[in-house]
């Protein structure tokens, strides 16, 4: 980037199975973030993804900004266990022999983060941790494909921290919310604290068999995992009950879905407007929005270390 002016803010590149979605935040002292850039670019058809991501990088200078790129479903695992008693310096060591058979691929493939569950655990449980294992093979094929095309790409991240992201916009996350996300064919249930992820929870359904005929049942199967999430976070952490359950925006529209939650769950269920809780230099359709859902959450992080 030597000799080239520096594009400000934060750009997602969320790479999914119909195309790639690209969202750009700025944030400011006293303003709101604001999202600088949002577009959806489909696969052209062809095996050779470099190509759209290469007139991608081109179109919005991704080679004079720092970039990130949430991980896909599948290349990697966070998994909630119990801390190891050992030493700060030995902690990621006691965590792998404590993962190794949790994953679907060996612990030596793997690189390894950990993060502390925040809040007081109960007394006489050991205190919670979060480990993300992400696949190698993975994390290589993606940097190398980003560097290829003259992205500067600068994080590796993981959806359930882009939803964390947006969650903490939201004035509720002080006091805790749930915030459920549906793609086509998934959904990720998160809990938040105070910009801290307590839970997640991955469904495997999403809105292609919601927008469906005869869904009571697909909506009781949400239901229960919501309320498996609100059980779990009332048993194992001592906080406040959460009130607040925030719907995602969506590409679909789900009919009945809301009535349907707040009538069975012990929850204010509501829609999450991100006009309100976001500046939008650009002008951002709904369908579009929901689309680079996750990119705009990865766009808004601020730690500063990462897979």
């Amino acid at each position: 980037m030597t000799g080239k002016k520096s594009i400000p803010g934060l750009t997602g590149i969320d790479l999914q199975r119909e195309g790639v979605s690209i969202a750009r935040v700025v944030r400011e002292p006293g303003r709101r973030p604001a999202v600088t850039l949002c577009d959806f670019r489909p696969w052209d058809g062809t095996d050779d993804r470099l190509q759209l991501i290469e007139r991608i990088a081109a179109d919005f200078e991704l080679g004079q900004t720092r970039c990130t790129t949430p991980l896909a479903e599948g290349e990697y695992a966070m998994l909630l266990t119990e801390a190891p008693d050992v030493a700060p310096d030995e902690l990621k060591r006691a965590i792998r022999w404590r993962v190794k058979d949790l994953i679907d691929f060996h612990i030596n493939d793997a690189t390894l983060d950990v993060f502390d569950v925040p809040g007081d655990n109960v007394p006489g449980r050991a205190r919670a941790m979060y480990a993300v294992a992400a696949r190698n093979d993975a994390i290589q094929q993606r940097v190398d494909l980003l560097d290829a095309a003259g992205i500067n790409l600068d994080v590796i991240d993981i959806a359930e921290m882009a939803q964390r992201n947006l969650a903490s916009l939201l004035p509720e996350d002080a006091n805790g919310v749930v915030m459920l996300a549906l793609n086509a064919n998934s959904g990720l249930i998160t809990i938040t604290k105070q910009g801290e992820i307590y839970l997640s929870r991955n469904i495997d359904m999403g809105l292609d068999v919601l927008t469906g005929h005869d869904v009571a049942g697909y909506f009781d199967r949400i239901v229960l995992e919501v309320q498996r999430s609100l059980d779990y976070y009332d048993s194992h952490f001592r906080q406040s009950p959460i009130g607040k359950l925030f719907l995602a925006p969506m590409a679909t529209t789900v009919a009945g879905m809301a009535e349907h939650l707040n009538a069975n769950l012990d929850l204010e269920v509501s829609m999450m407007k991100l006009e309100e809780l976001l500046g939008y230099d650009v002008q951002i359709p709904a369908p579009l929005e929901a689309r680079c859902l996750t990119a705009i959450g990865a766009a808004l992080r601020q730690e500063t270390t990462a897979l």
